[in-house]
């Protein structure tokens, strides 16, 4: 059986609403699952470290699950701001293993890759629609995978993201799907 609900869309602070519905649609397209927008809930001061000058993503993930709608099967916030976890100095995005909730943010993304020209880089919005695919995969239970043209390679850096696809590969598909017809994840 299907999960029941949506794929819900934050923005957090500025973020073009045009490119938001081209992820939407990238995320709807991956995951078979309605995905909505929803209104722009400013900046997410309440996550700022003034130590580090960054945002928490942990205390991201938190809000996002305190407000999310209740129909919404996942959540994806989605941020220009600087993005930290505690055991990383900076994350492209961050989710909640088996979860609800997920971030991701452009901040890094917009990076050149090292030995890199700016007009080589692949557009801004290519790299936040794999990370935004790759998080909302965590959320349902995929882990990293070790093909490095999967959507859920691990991206050292933004010479990792531009190297993958958008797309899962067949094995973590089928993986995605089994977890999703309500089979457990290990």
């Amino acid at each position: 059986m299907p999960p029941v609900g949506f794929i819900y869309i934050v923005p957090l602070g500025c973020h073009d609403m045009n490119d938001l519905e081209t992820i939407a649609l990238g995320v709807e397209e991956q995951f078979e699952i309605e995905t909505r927008l929803l209104e722009n809930k400013g900046p997410p001061d309440f996550a700022y470290d003034p130590l580090r000058t960054q945002y928490n993503s942990n205390l991201i993930l938190k809000r996002l699950l305190e407000t999310a709608p209740p129909d919404a099967l996942k959540v994806l916030g989605v941020t220009d701001f600087d993005l930290f976890s505690p055991i990383f100095s900076y994350v492209f995005g961050e989710a909640q293993f088996n979860g609800k909730c997920a971030v991701i943010s452009s901040f890094r993304l917009r990076g050149v890759p090292e030995g890199g020209e700016r007009l080589h880089c692949p557009p801004l919005l290519d790299r936040l629609e794999k990370e935004a695919v790759h998080e909302l995969g965590h959320t349902f239970g995929l882990r990293h995978c070790s093909d490095s043209d999967c959507v859920m390679s691990y991206s050292k850096g933004v010479q990792c993201a531009d190297r993958k696809f958008g797309v899962f590969c067949s094995a973590c598909r089928d993986l995605l799907f089994w977890y999703m017809a309500g089979n457990p994840v290990p």
